[in-house]
């Protein structure tokens, strides 16, 4: 299934999917990030129902909510979690150079979508000195890798490939979206040329540098140099 579809069709009840506890951990953690961001002119993109668009909102930035599902977009500004929306994908941002403060991208989206195509793209359209904050699914999650060796599976074909899948019921139908994994290096060098801050969400956001290559999710957060 396209990540489109897919997401148009997760978008109802998609809050209340991902709010136990695990989630909600990983929430306060990227609050804690987004609170410390220059305020302005900020993309949120692949920004879903809206949840971190409305915390810069509140927080006093103007904030452009954009997701490649119309149904997200919808939600979002239905709930007024943002100040402009547009459907939107993250390969080719449709946005005039030098436009955005800052860029963010949290909870996995940058998994579905070519990493250096999306770096090509948020370059053009952040300010000289913008900042970037970035969420990540590691393709080392130790949580995974034990996970899938309990169940007597090998994990070593999936992180050479570096290819998964998001599997996800509606009623008794099971929907999948292909996804790409990333590393902690991987991100190095793809942001070479900003100055990085690089952490784990374990799901507590710690930035030391054996955990940070092992949590579920790498955190990034960076500002453009050139």
């Amino acid at each position: 299934m396209g990540k489109r579809s897919f997401y148009d069709l997760l978008s109802e009840g998609y809050d209340s999917r991902y709010s136990d506890s695990l989630n909600q951990k990983m929430r306060n953690e990227e609050e804690k990030v987004l609170m410390n961001l220059p305020v302005g002119l900020t993309l949120d993109i692949g920004c879903g129902t809206g949840y971190h668009s409305r915390i810069l909102k509140n927080n006093g930035h103007r904030v452009v909510s954009a997701d490649i599902s119309f149904e997200m977009v919808k939600k979002a500004k239905n709930n007024k979690n943002g100040d402009f929306f547009i459907v939107a994908d993250m390969e080719k941002l449709p946005f005039k150079n030098g436009t955005f403060d800052n860029i963010i991208s949290i909870f996995g989206a940058l998994n579905h979508a070519n990493i250096n195509n999306f770096k090509i793209s948020l370059d053009e359209c952040l300010k000289k000195d913008g900042y970037i904050v970035l969420t990540v699914g590691n393709i080392y999650n130790i949580f995974w890798l034990i996970k899938s060796l309990k169940q007597g599976r090998n994990p070593l074909r999936a992180i050479k490939k570096r290819k998964g899948k998001i599997s996800v019921y509606l009623g008794e139908k099971k929907m999948s979206v292909r996804i790409r994994y990333y590393s902690l290096r991987e991100l190095e060098i793809v942001f070479s040329d900003y100055s990085l801050k690089i952490g784990s969400l374990y799901p507590k956001l710690m930035f030391l540098p054996i955990i940070n290559n092992f949590g579920r999710y790498i955190a990034l957060v960076g500002r453009k140099s050139l």
